[in-house]
């Protein structure tokens, strides 16, 4: 009995493995846009630079040069991503189906949402892993990945796309707008 659950446990953590780098391996190599950039030079002679042309104040527009990078050309798969596809591949030939998800989550980026679903299926399989293991190295070592996941997830969160510091770094750039503006208006 002992060796028959010792056979289980193993081959439960091995799905658990594999389910991770499964999770992770959702994610697909995507392709740059190719990017429009305004440039024209201000009355004191420096050059500004804006991909919105919005921004651009009326007096400069007649003057406005569009400079626009082309699309890169697709990069080959890096390693990760091949070790990825091989453990996905590995996986289908066991008969399973590697989990393929982030989740949409409300109120979040699906940047957040993805950093937050693969932060929570790691924590769960550590858990799981320092739960069901009798080593103390083993439980110690799930422990400290644990602390680390709790503490990269909410920084990753904070500084991904549609995150705070991005909502943040987008007011600031419209208030020194603003105040260019403003400084423009102001007779001299």
């Amino acid at each position: 009995m002992n060796r028959r659950w010792r056979q289980g446990y193993r081959g439960f953590v091995l799905y658990c493995f594999f389910a991770c780098l499964g999770v992770s391996g959702s994610g697909s190599i995507t392709e740059a846009q190719a990017v429009t950039i305004y440039s024209y030079i201000d009355d004191q002679g420096n050059p500004v630079y804006t991909d919105t042309p919005e921004t651009i104040p009326e007096q400069y527009r007649a003057k406005v040069k569009t400079h626009e990078r082309p699309d890169p050309v697709t990069a080959a798969p890096s390693t990760m991503e091949s070790v990825k596809e091989r453990v996905k591949a590995q996986v289908k030939n066991l008969g399973r189906n590697a989990p393929t998800f982030p989740f949409k989550m409300d109120g979040l980026s699906a940047a957040q949402s993805q950093i937050l679903t693969y932060a929570g299926a790691a924590a769960i399989v550590l858990l799981v892993i320092m739960y069901l293991s009798k080593s103390q190295m083993v439980r110690m070592l799930g422990f400290s990945l644990l602390i680390v996941v709790g503490i990269g997830a909410p920084v990753l969160m904070y500084v991904s796309d549609g995150g705070p510091m991005e909502v943040m770094k987008s007011k600031a750039e419209h208030t020194g707008q603003v105040q260019q503006e403003r400084l423009q208006q102001a007779p001299q």
